[in-house]
């Protein structure tokens, strides 16, 4: 490794670790840890440091001589030092991390995983597996819960206890509980409540509930409440990213809750984006930033994602893709003035027929193509309990320039000369 024909094989392996490094460094500064001021000036110095080496090896590439071969010595003696400074940052992460983890054990409790395993193996029947991991459920410390075993290949470990403390700390009667964690070297799970009726999407395509659209109303309202609370009700807020009626959970009471957040950051980055591809692939319940690598992704794509989640409560029926989408179809009988119509077809009563519009109105605004134009969840969950009237949408397909905006999206009801813009 000394000698310097391995230079550029060297100074490779020193980016590697200089990527995990920065990764960690974004850890620290999302936790806002101020004892770790010292550490991050100390990664922005090793981070010039590489910067510098990087250009002395552009320069050195394509010489010879003995005058080249010194210098090419010199260079990697550089790289090693700086490859085991990078090592002793990274070794001062990990110490400055331990507050953090043991903080985690206040909120959520930590398994073993030879408990976890025991437990795996007792309930091997009800184990179903997916893409981001395997989920046994089964009575647990006197519990009925859902184990999620994560992939451990998959995991990254420097976040795995900040994003776990996220998930712990989130609490909210619509959205679903931590009770506790595994993290050890062989074995990486989450521990949750348990939900008897299961998944929202088995509900609406089999019905075999026989439940009422007004009860289905009521979900969605409480699912809003749920994703309102990520956004702005839990300190720092939470994106979900992967909003679909497959990832809210149904009580015995039929009470909703969200769950399937933190996931995504808990995962690589690469296995990450698959994860994300297989939603865009599932009934389009992506947002269209998602697919521009460009374009910042903020809250409003899990508007977006809850706004096709309406269009199923509505049809019970999955998006589709391009012009066959359900939501294109409702879109072009909302302007043509024939929403009653969709609206029968959908097997709505008359008597619900006043919230069928608001739902589909509101839905035709958290799908519009520009983020800025989307409501807030505040917005949706006051015009769904009729808090707030709600206006013609923009068509949802094209670009709306923010001047969208000032039409008045939404208008209290108590106060009708007051008026606000729709987006917050």
């Amino acid at each position: 490794m000394e000698n310097s024909s391995n230079l550029v094989q060297n100074f490779g392996y020193l980016c590697t670790r200089m990527d995990d490094l920065k990764h960690c460094r974004d850890q620290v500064i999302g936790r806002r840890q101020p004892d770790m001021d010292g550490w991050l000036q100390k990664v922005k110095g090793i981070e010039d440091e590489v910067d510098k080496l990087r250009g002395e090896l552009d320069d050195l590439n394509g010489g010879h001589g003995l005058k080249v071969r010194n210098a090419k010595h010199n260079l990697n003696k550089k790289v090693l030092y700086n490859l085991r400074v990078v090592e002793r940052l990274k070794e001062d992460f990990n110490a400055g991390s331990g507050s953090v983890n043991s903080s985690l054990d206040k909120v959520a409790k930590r398994y073993s995983s030879g408990k976890i395993k025991n437990f795996t193996s007792r309930f091997l029947n009800s184990k179903i597996s997916g893409d981001d991991g395997d989920i046994y459920t089964g009575q647990f410390d006197g519990k009925q819960v859902a184990v999620k075993v994560l992939p451990k290949e998959y995991v990254v470990d420097e976040i795995f206890i900040t994003e776990v403390s996220t998930i712990a700390r989130a609490s909210h009667r619509h959205v679903l509980k931590l009770y506790g964690f595994c993290f050890e070297s062989n074995l990486r799970a989450l521990v949750y409540e348990y939900m008897e009726n299961g998944p929202f999407d088995k509900i609406l395509y089999e019905n075999h509930l026989n439940l009422e659209w007004e009860k289905m109303y009521s979900i969605a309202i409480e699912t809003a409440k749920g994703i309102f609370y990520l956004h702005e009700g839990c300190g720092e807020q939470i994106i979900h990213h992967d909003i679909r009626a497959h990832n809210v959970l149904l009580d015995k009471d039929l009470s909703p809750n969200v769950t399937g957040f933190g996931l995504a950051k808990l995962l690589a980055r690469d296995v990450r984006d698959r994860t994300w591809s297989r939603s865009r692939g599932i009934d389009g319940y992506a947002a269209p930033e998602m697919w521009q690598p460009a374009l910042r992704i903020t809250a409003k794509c899990d508007v977006y994602s809850f706004g096709i989640m309406l269009f199923e409560i509505l049809g019970k029926r999955t998006n589709g893709i391009g012009r066959d989408c359900f939501s294109y179809q409702v879109w072009e009988k909302f302007q043509d003035g024939q929403l009653d119509q969709i609206i029968r077809d959908c097997g709505i009563v008359e008597e619900d027929h006043e919230k069928a519009t608001i739902l589909t109105t509101l839905a035709l605004w958290c799908v519009q193509m520009t983020p800025e134009i989307r409501p807030s969840m505040s917005d949706v969950v006051m015009v769904l309990e009729k808090q707030m009237l709600v206006i013609s949408p923009p068509n949802p397909f094209q670009p709306q320039p923010l001047e969208c905006m000032l039409p008045l999206g939404v208008i209290p009801r108590a106060s009708p000369t007051i008026h606000e813009s729709f987006p917050k």
